[in-house]
């Protein structure tokens, strides 16, 4: 068990260590805590005020986080030329400007700026409201002024950056409007020549298209129902007038006398009737053309040329319509081409004779010209609805070439319509967040959006702040007893020699009789006081010596008693 006799003897073995490790360390804490610069800071507080218009009314171009935004001023204001010019203008760092390079006191100067925000704790949030901006050096008044400067420049340059910021979202922008104006106006001549081309086969001509082929049809049915009609009612003329022929040739009572030349017409039309359904050597066919080479011997020669040709005409007519709406191989079709060639072949064979009779001078009764007149206008009815059912034929295959081709180009024109559309609605868009970017940008050029100020400006400091000489000195006496305690220890751990009589009884098993004490003859004391007045003596002499230099070298004695009592005031 330890005694206190133990540590006296202990530290009477190991004091020399101790005072030798512990001494110098404590004296020179003391000489830096008295030989450091003094420090001085002087702080600027900034206030962010968030935009005064309610975001309601404008919103802000300007987003992001207020701290990404205060990290991007900061490295602005901590570049090269913004440092090197303060430095330039304060006349800062001297001595080291002209041992060190550039770079170094640049870094020693961004050393010396500090920035420490304020936050702001709300429903487990917090958010930046302000921030303090200081700045550290040997030269109060310097201080003070550079804090300043620092200050106004963040100032500045945060006004600077909002509206280069607004101002590039605004002509950005304006880039895209023009940019899509340009598209639109694009898309829109597309459009037009697309419309241009394909008059009448777009979709939303559709409905009008299928309207009116519905109407060319029910024109195309009902001419064909007249032309029906007609050729009914040309039948009938036709036999009513054959009628009349017939009682004229049998001497019935009220006919005309009829001349050879209408009688041979009269059977030549029915002479080519029956070729065209009956073979040249059937016997009514011999009979009939016997008959009309009697009648021809005695009129003198061929007659009813006109007639034929008009019948002719009015054959080609009716086969156009029933061409179209039986087709080419319909029975009756087939067997009134026969009648059309038959006829044909008939008139190519005939020399017209030029002093023929006119049959128009010829003297013939009310009901015949009557009658011939009917016939006459029939077969122009006829002849007129031919011709507006061929009209109306190709009006529908034009229409009906318009709906084939809807399908093909809907595609196509649904595309330019939709890409016009959206170039439309894009471009309103733009529009509407340009409008909003510019009352943005006027609000950032008068200063009504979000903004640093300036609520507390640096003064100049009255006290350092650094470097805390009580706690370097306090820090240092701890660290003197500590090394000199851990030396001596160290010291006691490594010797082995027996130094109590209790050390005897643990390493023998021979019984102690007796221990001798320490006998302190007069050299030893003599020497022992020597010893003690050689490490009072260079104790002191090392405190004064450290008096000394701090009274010559830093500040007077009487003025650094009047700072430390000054200083123990403010910190208790």
């Amino acid at each position: 068990m330890t005694t206190i006799g133990d540590i006296k003897r202990l530290i009477r073995r190991r004091g020399l260590i101790f005072a030798l490790s512990a001494i110098p360390v404590f004296v020179g804490a003391v000489v830096i805590a008295f030989v450091l610069p003094p420090v001085y800071v002087a702080k600027s507080t900034i206030l962010i005020e968030s935009q005064q218009i309610p975001e309601e009314y404008v919103k802000s171009t300007v987003t992001g986080y207020v701290e990404e935004r205060l990290q991007t001023i900061t490295q602005r204001i901590l570049s090269w030329s913004n440092l090197l010019n303060i430095i330039k203008q304060f006349d800062l760092y001297p001595e080291s400007r002209k041992k060190y390079a550039t770079e170094i006191v640049l870094d020693r100067m961004r050393g010396n700026i500090a920035i420490e925000t304020i936050q702001a704790h709300e429903r487990r949030q917090s958010s930046t409201i302000a921030f303090t901006l200081s700045y550290a050096g040997t030269d109060p008044p310097v201080v003070q002024r550079v804090a300043n400067v620092l200050a106004s420049l963040y100032l500045e340059e945060n006004l600077k950056k909002r509206e280069s910021q607004a101002t590039r979202t605004t002509d950005f922008l304006q880039q895209e409007l023009d940019h899509l104006r340009e598209q639109i106006e694009g898309y829109a001549n597309q459009l037009s020549e697309f419309k241009k081309i394909h008059m009448g086969e777009l979709p939303e001509h559709s409905t009008v298209n299928m309207q009116a082929m519905e109407q060319l049809n029910r024109d195309f049915d009902q001419a064909s129902l007249q032309i029906s009609l007609l050729q009914e009612r040309k039948i009938y003329l036709e036999g009513q007038l054959a009628s009349l022929h017939s009682g004229a040739s049998g001497g019935e009572k009220g006919a005309f006398t009829a001349s050879p030349n209408d009688r041979i017409e009269s059977l030549q039309l029915a002479l080519i009737n029956l070729k065209s359904s009956l073979s040249e050597k059937h016997p009514d066919v011999i009979k009939l053309q016997k008959e009309i080479k009697e009648l021809e011997a005695h009129a003198g020669g061929e007659a009813g040329v006109d007639e034929k040709e008009k019948r002719l005409i009015e054959l080609q007519g009716q086969l156009a319509a029933m061409s179209a709406s039986l087709g080419v191989k319909h029975p009756d079709v087939v067997k009134l081409s026969k009648e059309i060639d038959v006829l044909s072949q008939e008139l190519q064979g005939v020399e017209r004779d030029a002093t023929a009779t006119d049959f128009s001078s010829r003297e013939e009764p009310p009901a015949y010209v009557s009658l011939r007149t009917q016939l006459d206008t029939t077969i122009l009815e006829i002849k007129s609805y031919i011709k507006e059912k061929n009209e109306l034929r190709e009006k529908i295959a034009r229409y009906q070439q318009r709906i084939e081709k809807t399908p093909m180009i809907e595609k196509e024109y649904y595309g330019i319509i939709g890409d016009y559309t959206n170039a439309k609605e894009k471009y309103n868009e733009i529009m509407g967040k340009l409008l909003e970017a510019r009352v943005a940008r006027g609000m950032e050029e008068t200063q009504h959006g979000e903004r640093f100020v300036i609520i507390e400006a640096a003064h100049t400091p009255e006290a350092p702040s650094k470097p805390d000489r009580i706690r370097i000195i306090v820090m240092g006496f701890f660290l003197a007893i500590g090394l000199g305690g851990g030396l001596a220890l160290l010291q006691e751990n490594f010797d082995h020699s027996i130094k109590t009589p209790h050390e005897i009884d643990e390493l023998t098993s021979v019984p102690l009789l007796a221990a001798i004490p320490l006998i302190v003859t007069d050299e030893e004391v003599t020497r022992r006081r020597l010893r003690a007045t050689l490490y009072t003596v260079l104790t002191g002499g090392g405190l004064t010596l450290a008096l000394l230099m701090v009274h010559f070298f830093y500040m007077p004695l009487d003025i650094l008693w009047l700072n430390v009592q000054k200083m123990l005031m403010i910190k208790f």
